[in-house]
C-alpha cells in the first residue's frame, strides 16, 4: 500500500529560457462515461462501469449541497472513493464528487466533529489519525486541520494511535455532545475511551478517560470475547491485537451505547450490550452471531455502518468486509444490508449485493481484453480476475479463504457506432473448476489448425492453452505449461504483431512489472522465440507503492499505424509508452507516467485503485479509442475517445492535483493547486531551503526564485501526500 505522508513535492526542472510550449498535447483523451449499456440476465445494470467493491465503508455526506445527504463507499482494496448522488428512490454514480475529497488511505469516517452538520473526515495518517474540515460552502471542500490528532495518556500529549487496520469508533461515546474517540490500544485487547474536554466546538482536547471501558477483553489471537474483565491485566503485558472494526449504537433502546464488533479472520459480528450507566460503560451480555435470525457470514473482518436508505424508514445496518489482506473478502456478494423488523424486533437481512449488483463486478482482480471473438465486427469483451471467493479453511485460527479464476464473456450486442455488451457467461470455458488464479487470456490460432484458441496467464508465471475445441466445457485438454515458458508469477500475455511482419507475437507481463518479449518465428503453425526478458526497458514499480509491479500490457496500433503500449500496474497507474516502432531492441519512450482523464476540460490523472488493467480499441466508429480499466476490486471504467489535452492542464499523479507551469522554466513559473496552497517550501538537492512562503490562501501562486542554477528542485506544498512528478517539456 501507498507510504504515507505528508507534503507533496514535485521535482521542478529549472532550465534558462526553455519554457514549455503552450499547448502540447498528449497522443490520447479520455473522458468518463457511463452511457454504454451492460446487461446480465436480460436484466440492464444501472451502475455497469462503477469499478466494482470488494471491501468497503459507507458514510453520508451532501455531495452537491442540495440539502440531502448522498452516499459516499470507501474501498480498502485500491483506496477508492465512490460517490453516489442520491436520486429519487436510488443512488446514481457522481464520480466527479470523488476528486472533491483530499487523498485518503487504509480507512475513512465521516463524521461532523464541530456542530456545523456537516460530516468532516477522520481518516488514517502515520500510526494514527488525520482530520480534515468540512468547509464547503459553494461546493464541496474540505481543509486538513489536524494531521496527527493528539491525546492526552497518563503523563502527557501523544500521537493517539491508530492501527491501519481497524474502523475504530468516532462518535459522541458519552452523551455530551462531543466527539470522542474508541479504539484498540496498539498492545491491548481493552477499547480505550479517550473523552473529547474541549470546550464547545473548540475542536479538540482528547484525554485518556477510561483504559478497558465497557469492561471486556479481547483474545489475543481470536476473536473471543470475555466479558466483566474490569482491565486485571495491564497494558503493559505481552497481548497483542490482531485487528477489529468497531460500530457503537443503542441496539436495545436502553439509553446506553452498545458496540458491535468485527474481527480479522472471522466473518460474524459480535453485539455487546452496556448494562452499565451513562457514566460508566459495562457489557453485560454478548450476541456472537449477531443478528441472531440471519448473522452475518463475511470474511473477513465485517465492518458495519448505518445508512439511511431512500424509501426506508428507519437507518439500514450495511456490513462489508474490511480486512486489509487481498485474498479475505466474500467479493462478488460482499454488500450485506439488514433492515429493522418492528415486528420482530431484530434486524433482517434483505440483499447481499447493495449497489455492487448493479456492477460489472467479476470477484478479485479484473483484467479486461477486447477481442471480436464472433467475427461480427464488433470488439467483444472478456474479464480475467485473480479469483472469486468460493470457500474457507482454518490453519492454526487463520483463516485461509479459496479463490479460483475464471473469465466472463461480455458479447458487443451493439453496434460499430454504439457498443453494448451483455453476458453470456460467467465462467468462459469452463476454467474455474481447474481451479488456478488469475487467468489472464488472448486469443489466436495457437496451434495451427485455423480456428481461435485461448491462452492464458495465471499466477505461477507459466501459460496454459486451450484449444478451440474445449472452449464448451471439456478442460481436461488444457494444456499446461505452454512452450515451457515462464515469467515469473503473474504472468499477462498479450498477442500482437510487435514486430509489424504479419505475424503476432507474445509479449507477457508479469509480478515484477517488466515485460518479456517472444518474437513468433513460426508459419501456419506459430513458433515463439524469447528475445527479450526486459522488452524496452519498461518497468512500471512504484517503490511508494509496492515492490511489486505487476506489468499489464496493452499494445495498441493507432489509425495512423504508430504503435503505443498502455501498461497496468499494482499502483493502479495505467502508463503510456511510445517510441516503439523500429525500437524493439530499444528503450521505450516514456510518454505519460499515468494517463489522464478529462473532466470538466480539465486532464486530471487516473485513480482507478491499484493493480489496473487495460484494454484499448476503436469502438464507437469515431477516430478516437476507448478505454476500459479494471482495478483489484473487481470491476471496471469505461471512458471515450476525446480530443487530447494538453500537458499543461493535466495533472500528472493520481493523489494530486498541483500544476507548475511552464516547467522547464527560467525560474519564474506558476503553481495552481485545486484547493489554497497555505505553505510553499522550495528546495535544492541537498535540502537547503530557498524559498518558504506561509499563509497562502488562493489556489494559484507565482514564484520568482531569481538567480538560481540550473537543475532540479522540489517544490513542497502542506497537506498532500509524497509525489515526484515531471510536468510539461514533453
Amino acid at each position: 500500500m501507498p507510504l504515507k505522508n505528508t507534503i507533496t513535492a514535485l521535482t521542478l526542472c529549472l532550465c534558462c529560457l526553455s519554457a514549455a510550449p503552450q499547448g502540447v498535447q498528449h497522443d490520447f483523451g479520455f473522458a468518463r462515461s457511463q452511457e454504454v449499456d451492460v446487461l446480465e440476465h436480460g436484466i440492464r445494470l444501472e451502475l455497469p462501469w462503477c469499478g466494482g467493491m470488494n471491501s468497503v465503508r459507507f458514510s453520508e455526506i451532501d455531495l452537491d449541497l442540495d440539502g440531502t445527504d448522498d452516499l459516499v463507499a470507501f474501498e480498502k482494496h485500491g483506496d477508492r472513493l465512490l460517490t453516489f448522488i442520491r436520486d429519487g428512490q436510488g443512488f446514481t454514480y457522481a464520480p466527479q464528487y470523488a476528486r472533491l475529497f483530499p487523498p485518503l488511505h487504509d480507512w475513512a469516517i465521516l463524521k461532523d466533529f464541530n456542530g456545523d452538520g456537516r460530516p468532516d473526515i477522520f481518516t488514517y495518517g502515520l500510526a494514527g489519525i488525520r482530520v480534515f474540515q468540512n468547509i464547503s460552502e459553494n461546493s464541496l471542500e474540505f481543509s486538513l486541520v489536524e494531521n496527527t490528532l493528539m491525546a492526552y495518556y497518563y503523563n502527557g500529549y501523544v500521537n493517539l494511535y491508530s492501527s491501519p487496520d481497524d474502523y475504530l469508533v468516532v462518535d459522541d461515546v458519552d452523551g455530551d455532545g462531543k466527539t470522542d474517540i474508541l479504539n484498540f490500544y496498539v498492545l491491548g485487547k481493552h477499547v480505550h475511551f479517550l473523552k473529547n474536554q474541549a470546550g464547545d466546538n473548540a475542536g479538540f482536547d482528547l484525554r485518556l478517560e477510561d483504559e478497558c471501558w465497557g469492561k471486556f477483553s479481547e483474545a489475543a489471537d481470536n476473536n473471543a470475547i470475555s466479558l466483566l474483565t474490569y482491565c486485571s491485566e495491564r497494558e503493559g503485558s505481552p497481548l497483542r491485537h490482531t485487528g477489529s472494526s468497531l460500530l457503537l449504537h443503542d441496539f436495545d433502546g436502553n439509553g446506553l451505547a452498545d458496540i458491535l464488533i468485527g474481527d480479522v479472520d472471522s466473518p460474524h459480528l459480535t453485539l455487546l450490550l452496556n448494562g452499565g450507566t451513562p457514566e460508566t460503560a459495562v457489557m453485560t451480555s454478548k450476541d456472537t452471531l449477531f443478528p441472531c435470525n440471519s448473522p452475518v457470514n463475511l470474511f473477513s473482518m465485517p465492518a458495519a455502518s448505518f445508512i439511511k436508505l431512500p424509501g426506508h424508514v428507519s437507518p439500514s445496518l450495511v456490513v462489508s468486509p474490511s480486512d486489509p489482506s487481498l485474498t479475505k473478502s466474500k467479493d462478488l456478494n460482499s454488500v450485506w444490508v439488514y433492515d429493522y423488523n418492528t415486528a420482530l424486533g431484530e434486524y433482517t437481512l434483505t440483499q447481499t449485493d447493495f449497489l455492487q449488483g448493479e456492477m460489472i463486478d467479476v470477484g478479485s482482480g479484473s483484467c479486461p481484453v477486447l477481442f471480436d471473438y464472433d467475427n461480427d465486427g464488433l470488439a467483444d469483451l472478456f474479464v480475467g480476475n485473480f479469483g472469486s471467493f468460493d470457500s474457507v479453511a482454518f490453519n492454526n485460527g487463520f483463516a485461509e479463504p479459496h479463490f479460483s479464476s475464471s473469465i466472463s464473456h461480455y458479447k458487443n450486442t451493439g453496434t460499430s457506432y454504439s457498443p453494448e455488451f451483455t453476458l453470456q457467461t460467467r465462467d468462459f470455458g469452463n476454467l474455474k473448476r481447474i481451479g488456478l488464479k488469475a487467468l489472464h487470456p488472448t486469443f489466436g490460432d495457437f496451434d495451427g489448425d485455423g480456428l481461435t484458441d485461448i491462452l492464458c496467464g495465471c499466477s505461477n508465471g507459466t501459460l496454459i492453452l486451450v484449444p478451440n475445441a474445449t472452449l464448451t466445457g471439456n478442460s481436461t485438454a488444457v494444456i499446461h505449461d505452454y512452450l515451457g515458458v515462464d515469467v515469473g508469477d503473474f504472468s499477462t500475455p498479450q498477442h500482437f504483431d510487435l514486430d509489424n511482419d504479419g505475424k503476432k507475437d507474445l509479449v507477457i507481463g508479469n509480478r515484477r512489472g517488466i515485460l518479456s518479449y517472444f518474437r513468433n518465428t513460426g508459419g501456419s503453425t506459430p513458433a515463439f522465440d524469447k528475445v527479450s526478458d526486459n522488452l524496452g526497458g519498461v518497468d512500471v514499480r512504484d517503490h511508494e507503492v509496492s515492490y511489486f509491479g505487476y506489468s499489464v500490457p496493452w499494445f495498441y496500433r493507432s489509425h495512423d499505424s504508430e504503435t503505443f503500449l498502455f501498461c497496468g500496474s499494482e499502483s493502479g497507474k495505467v502508463s503510456l509508452y511510445k517510441g516503439i516502432d523500429g525500437n524493439i531492441d530499444g528503450q521505450f519512450v516514456l510518454a505519460v507516467d499515468n494517463i489522464a482523464e478529462t473532466v470538466s476540460g480539465v486532464a486530471k490523472a487516473l485513480n482507478e485503485g491499484i493493480r489496473t488493467g487495460v484494454a484499448v480499441a476503436p469502438l464507437n466508429g469515431d477516430s478516437f479509442p476507448e478505454i476500459i480499466v479494471g482495478n483489484y476490486a473487481g470491476g471496471l471504467s469505461y471512458f471515450r475517445g476525446v480530443t487530447p489535452p494538453d500537458y499543461l492542464s493535466a495533472g500528472n499523479n493520481k493523489k494530486n492535483d498541483i500544476i507548475i507551469a511552464p516547467n522547464p522554466n527560467n525560474g519564474t513559473f506558476t503553481i495552481k493547486g485545486d484547493a489554497p496552497l497555505k505553505r510553499i517550501e522550495i528546495t535544492d538537492l541537498s535540502g537547503r531551503t530557498l524559498l518558504v512562503k506561509d499563509n497562502i490562501a488562493d489556489i494559484e501562486f507565482t514564484v520568482r526564485l531569481g538567480n538560481v542554477a540550473n537543475g532540479m528542485y522540489f517544490v513542497k506544498i502542506e497537506g498532500k501526500p509524497i509525489i515526484k512528478t515531471v510536468l510539461g517539456g514533453q
